[in-house]
């Protein structure tokens, strides 16, 4: 089975390097097209620590404007480590881009690789378990099960300890 899309989830974690050597070793042995998808999250309620999903607060602009001016901050870092990736991709001969945009990583993931008509992601896993994967979720759990394509789990060297039990 040869791949000819191979669509890499980078997050801004330690396993942002891993999952992208993954994906290029990949990509240059069935001689694919590369994309580096980095998805921040916009989630008000994660930037300014209030609990807006209770439907009693509702941001302020000054949240707004905050949360705004952070991920702005943060996707410029991305597109900067991003297009550092594709060019190190474009010597060794693979063809590569990159895409930084904010929504909810899970869904991003799986709708971009539908749309590029991708054939594999490849996507980091953490390694929480338990209530901390609950309260922080889970990229790679939801690409797995969403994916309209095959799914490389990359997994990490960060471990949780399940405080669950």
């Amino acid at each position: 089975m040869g791949y000819t899309r191979i669509l890499a989830a980078i997050d801004a974690s330690s396993l942002r390097s891993i999952v992208y050597e993954q994906a290029l070793e990949t990509a240059q042995l069935h001689q694919a097209e590369l994309l580096l998808l980095h998805t921040i999250e916009a989630d008000i309620s994660a930037s300014s620590g209030t609990p807006l999903d209770t439907g009693y607060i509702s941001p302020s602009v000054v949240d707004l404007q905050m949360a705004q001016q952070a991920w702005e901050v943060q996707l410029a870092d991305a597109k900067q480590w991003l297009q550092e990736f594709c060019q190190i991709a474009e010597q060794q001969g693979v063809k590569a881009t990159f895409e930084a945009e904010l929504g909810n990583p899970g869904y991003q993931v799986c709708d971009r690789a539908r749309d590029w008509q991708a054939d594999l992601i490849v996507v980091g896993r953490h390694g929480r378990t338990g209530l901390t994967e609950l309260i922080l979720g889970s990229v790679s759990n939801h690409v797995v099960h969403h994916a309209s394509c095959s799914v490389l789990v990359i997994q990490g060297e960060e471990t949780v300890v399940d405080v669950s039990d």
